[in-house]
């Protein structure tokens, strides 16, 4: 399959039919041309799906929770958070029209400017409907791993097997 690092698309209509054309292929078998790059990590690498966090009822989630599944990470601070619901109804619309296999959804929240005795109070601001669980970035790994921009949601793909796929995201969605 083609190399899709670092898709970094700007949020127009172009750009939702990209990530949701990408999305189609990716589970369809096919493959596009490489998209233009956003930043990277320092060594150009990008790491398999690797996490432990806990989510705002203090239980724990690993990789393990997205193995034999497409895993679709929305990580977003405070400010781009404002955005996810528009990118993951997009994302999810786009994948109506696509056989797609088992897919996991993670929502990771990153809190690492927040002080320790602030983190129960931000907690507190989360869904209390143990169904809609976000995890808990307090030392801004997803941003130092996957170079990461901030406010903005960012989407990131992993295959079944933990390997990175595709980065989308941005701020809002354009719905036309």
């Amino acid at each position: 399959m083609t190399d899709l690092r670092f898709a970094l698309c700007r949020p127009t209509s172009s750009s939702r039919l990209i990530a949701a054309c990408g999305l189609a292929c990716l589970f369809l078998g096919l493959s596009l041309p490489a998209l233009p790059s956003g930043p990277a990590p320092a060594d150009g690498t990008v790491p398999p799906l690797t996490f432990a966090l806990k989510d705002q009822f203090d239980r724990e989630y690993t990789q393990a929770l997205c193995a034999g599944k497409i895993a679709i990470v929305f990580e977003a601070d405070r400010e781009g958070s404002k955005f996810s619901g528009q990118w993951s109804a997009a994302i999810a619309a786009g994948l109506k029209s696509a056989a797609s296999p088992a897919v996991q959804w993670v929502s990771v929240a990153e809190l690492p400017s927040v002080p320790g005795f602030l983190q129960g109070f931000v907690k507190s601001k989360f869904p209390q409907d143990k169904t809609q669980w976000t995890l808990l970035d307090w030392h801004g790994r997803f941003i130092k791993m996957y170079g990461l921009p901030s406010d903005r949601c960012n989407v990131l793909v992993f295959a079944a097997d933990g390997r990175f796929l595709l980065r989308i995201g941005g701020r809002e969605v354009d719905p036309a």
